[in-house]
């Protein structure tokens, strides 16, 4: 498995099928940026999930450790969007999905299987909007 470094983490994604009865071998999972205020993203990964469910390990690149201690250094994180999709399941997007550096990560996926003749329809994991903010600068004012 590759080492994460001081501006990197390793990400896997466990692929099940709901509430995690049966791992689901053949997951297309893709790891892309977070999408820029133009709505682009960069695909970084496109990997299939193995007999056990899970993606090979990928190395994602991190803002260094360091900005962690102080809240004027910049977010101590990184954004990712992971989506899943397999035949016969409702694809699933995972949105602002965050890598700390050097810190190895697992993502829990759990696809609901769709009836038959069902079309497919998208699902978000996690809410759209701004990451979660770690931090909260002291202004002196309550």
């Amino acid at each position: 498995m590759p080492i994460a470094n001081d501006s990197s983490a390793v990400l896997r994604a466990v692929v099940t099928t709901a509430l995690g009865a049966l791992p689901l071998e053949n997951a297309s999972v893709t790891v892309s940026t977070a999408a820029d205020e133009t709505g682009a993203r960069t695909l970084l990964y496109s990997v299939r999930t193995g007999p056990g469910g899970m993606t090979p390990p990928m190395t994602l690149s991190t803002p260094p450790l360091s900005n962690s201690l102080s809240p004027d250094s910049g977010p101590p994180y990184a954004v990712y969007t992971v989506e899943v999709v397999r035949d016969g399941y409702t694809p699933l997007t995972a949105l602002h999905v965050t890598m700390f550096s050097g810190v190895p990560a697992v993502l829990p996926v759990a696809l609901t299987p769709l009836d038959e003749n069902q079309p497919s329809s998208q699902t978000d994991l996690t809410a759209t909007g701004d990451p979660q903010v770690l931090y909260h600068p002291i202004t002196g004012e309550e």
